[in-house]
């Protein structure tokens, strides 16, 4: 009986971690939603952000379609923000209009 509390014990805890990291990596936006919130959060976590694409329009009619530079929070160990100076780069599509 105690080898069984052990392992239910061990599964919630690498679970629990598991989940954490999770959550942790997908703090960074990626792509698809509005580019001017991707813009708002990077910068709200404290990057400089450089926009790669054509912005002919305001940039919340603009789609991320990427984003590059952010470090990996995996990698970056247990600071509690981005470097100074960091810039991050956000891939962006905008309409055309006639």
């Amino acid at each position: 009986m105690r080898k069984l509390g052990f392992t239910v014990a061990a599964v919630t805890t690498f679970t629990a971690a598991a989940l954490g990291l999770a959550g942790t990596a997908a703090a960074a936006p990626t792509g698809g939603g509005n580019a001017a919130d991707t813009v708002k959060e990077l910068q709200g976590d404290g990057y400089y952000v450089q926009i790669n694409g054509s912005v002919s329009v305001p940039l919340s009619e603009c789609s991320t379609t990427g984003v590059h530079g952010v470090p990996n929070s995996a990698d970056s160990g247990p600071h509690s923000g981005p470097a100074t100076f960091t810039n991050v780069y956000v891939d962006v599509s905008c309409p055309v209009y006639d």
